[in-house]
């Protein structure tokens, strides 16, 4: 009498595939690369601009500025194009405090990305 082969190393290689197919779509989003100032950085003075730079394409439904004397006023606000880099420059100079940027886009395959960083300004 002849044993049956297992079909278990199939359905294990078949679900793995499955799995890695599924996983490969989620890692393409398009990641914060940059950021201006720096994250967690202490700067001298207010900064010129302030911003982020993607891996990919990104639009920007959000972008907010909070700091020691609560919302930063910014020239500029998030548009409806797709950029890989966005920028903005505070309405006044920043006094020194501690400062958390916030935002929030919508990748190019459509997904809600959100994100942030922090910088200080010293007196």
């Amino acid at each position: 009498m002849q044993k049956k082969k297992s079909s278990l190393p199939i359905i294990h290689a078949s679900l793995a595939t499955l799995l890695l197919s599924l996983a490969i779509p989620a890692l393409a989003h398009e990641g914060l690369a940059n950021t201006l100032p720096r994250d967690g950085v202490t700067i001298q003075d207010s900064p010129a601009e302030i911003g982020i730079e993607f891996g990919g394409m990104m639009r920007i439904t959000q972008f907010e500025v909070t700091g020691p004397n609560g919302p930063v006023p910014l020239d500029g606000q998030p548009g409806s194009e797709q950029v890989d880099r966005y920028f903005v420059k505070p309405s006044d100079t920043l006094s020194a405090g501690d400062y958390q940027v916030r935002w929030r886009g919508l990748s190019d395959d459509g997904h809600m990305m959100s994100d942030g960083f922090n910088f200080s300004v010293e007196p």
